[in-house]
């Protein structure tokens, strides 16, 4: 019997995804440790609540990519809102 991914494979492609978003939106990550862990923090959060609320879209290719890099974005824009009202 086949299964579909599971929740580590989903939180392994936020992850890479991060590093992607990081990468193509803020420059190296050397130099943006702090991005890279607000968009990993971020694309985690967006897995875990996709799977909370919508598990039937765990396994959904489309689905999973969005909500990693979205939960990215949100998580570096978060973190620059913070960041700029300090």
């Amino acid at each position: 019997m086949v299964q579909g991914p599971t929740m580590s494979d989903l939180l392994l492609s936020a992850v890479l995804t991060a590093f992607t978003m990081v990468r193509v939106i803020k420059g190296s990550w050397l130099r943006n440790p702090q991005y890279l862990a607000t968009g990993i923090l971020g694309a985690v959060v967006g897995a875990l609540l996709l799977h909370a609320y919508w598990p039937a879209y765990d396994d959904d290719f489309i689905v999973g990519g969005v909500t990693g890099i979205f939960g990215s974005w949100a998580g570096m824009a978060l973190f620059d809102a913070i960041v700029g009202m300090a």
